[in-house]
C-alpha cells in the first residue's frame, strides 16, 4: 500500500512539473525567434494574398478581352508575357512573368535550371484560355555557342513546348534570327540594353517592369509576342492594327522601315521559315541574284514580293 502511494504521488509531482513548464513565459531569446518566425509567416502570407490578387485582378481584365496573344523567351532568364485587347492587335493589358527556375549542382558547380515542376503552375496562373496562341523562341546553336549551352538552350525550348502542348495551347515557333532581324536588334554590337530599349518603346504601358539589366527576358518575351503578332498576318493587312503601328513607329524611330502605313517591313514575309537553298531556288525560279547570305536572300525575295504586287495592282487598276 505505501509503496503504490509513493508511486501515485511521484507521478502526481511529475504532472504537475510538466504543467508549470508548458505554461511558465519563454526565454526572451525564444520570444525574439517566435515573434520573427510569426512576423516571417505573416508577410509571406500577405505577400502571396497580394499575388494572388493581383493575378485575379489581371485575370479578370484578361477575360473581358476578345484578343489575347503570348510570348515566351525560353531561356532560364527568360520570361512569359500575355498582350490583350478588344480586338485583334489592340492593346488594353500588358503582363510578363519570370521563367520559375531552381538551382541545381552541375559537376560540381551551382547553376540556374528551369523548374519543370513549376513550369505548368506558372503557365496556368497566366489566366488565358487553351488553344490561345504561343510564340515560343527556339533555342539552339548559334555561332561560339559551346556545347554545353548549346544542349541547355534545346532542353529549355524542349521543355517549354512540351509543357504547352500540354496545357493546349497554340503553339508557334520563332527563330531568334527571324524576330531580331525583324526587330532591328541582328546589328554588330546589339546588347541585352538594346532589346530592353525597344521593348519600352513599345509598351511604355509596362516600362516600370523592364528597369533592371536582368529584365532583359521579360524585353524579349514581349518582342517575340510582337513579332509573333506582325509577321502572321499582321504586316500583309490591307489597315494595320495598333500593335503593328506600334512595332512600325519604333522600327521608324531606329530608321529601319518608313513610318508610312503600308510602306515595306523587311524580315516579317514567311521566309525565315526556309533553307538557304529553298530561298536560292527561289530566286532562281524568279531570274533574281542567288549570292548572299541568308539575310540578303530574303530580302531579296521580299523586295520582289513587293514589286511583282506592284505590277499586278497597276494592272488591275488599268
Amino acid at each position: 500500500m505505501l509503496a503504490s502511494r509513493l508511486a501515485n504521488a511521484a507521478r502526481r509531482a511529475t504532472a504537475r512539473t510538466a504543467r508549470a513548464s508548458s505554461s511558465a513565459p519563454a526565454s526572451a531569446p525564444l520570444r525574439r525567434a517566435h515573434a520573427l518566425a510569426t512576423r516571417r509567416r505573416s508577410s509571406r502570407s500577405s505577400a502571396s494574398r497580394s499575388a494572388s490578387s493581383s493575378n485575379d485582378a489581371d485575370a479578370e481584365a484578361r477575360s473581358r478581352d476578345d484578343w489575347i496573344v503570348v510570348g515566351c523567351d525560353s531561356d532560364a532568364h527568360g520570361a512569359l508575357c500575355v498582350i490583350s485587347g478588344a480586338s485583334v492587335g489592340s492593346v488594353r493589358s500588358v503582363n510578363v512573368r519570370d521563367n520559375p527556375t531552381s538551382t541545381v549542382t552541375v559537376n560540381g558547380r551551382a547553376r540556374l535550371r528551369l523548374d519543370p515542376d513549376a513550369m505548368r503552375g506558372a503557365v496556368r496562373a497566366l489566366g488565358v484560355p487553351k488553344g490561345t496562341r504561343v510564340y515560343l523562341e527556339e533555342g539552339g546553336v548559334e555561332f561560339g555557342f559551346s556545347a554545353q549551352t548549346a544542349f541547355v538552350q534545346g532542353y529549355n525550348f524542349g521543355l517549354w513546348r512540351g509543357v504547352l502542348a500540354a496545357e493546349e495551347f497554340e503553339v508557334r515557333v520563332v527563330k531568334p534570327q527571324a524576330w531580331k532581324a525583324a526587330m532591328g536588334l541582328k546589328f554588330k554590337g546589339s546588347t541585352k540594353d538594346d532589346s530592353i530599349a525597344m521593348a519600352k518603346m513599345l509598351f511604355p504601358e509596362i516600362a516600370g517592369e523592364l528597369k533592371r539589366k536582368k529584365d532583359h527576358g521579360r524585353a524579349e518575351s514581349l518582342l517575340i509576342a510582337a513579332y509573333g503578332h506582325v509577321a502572321d498576318g499582321g504586316a500583309a493587312a490591307k489597315e494595320e492594327d495598333e500593335l503593328c503601328s506600334r512595332v512600325r513607329a519604333a522600327l521608324a524611330d531606329r530608321g529601319v522601315v518608313d513610318r508610312e502605313e503600308g510602306a515595306a517591313m523587311p524580315y516579317f514575309g514567311p521566309y525565315f521559315g526556309m533553307t538557304g537553298e529553298e530561298l536560292r531556288k527561289e530566286l532562281k525560279a524568279r531570274g533574281c541574284k542567288v549570292g548572299g547570305n541568308k539575310a540578303d536572300l530574303i530580302l531579296r525575295l521580299e523586295s520582289s514580293d513587293a514589286e511583282i504586287n506592284e505590277r499586278e495592282s497597276k494592272s488591275a487598276a488599268a
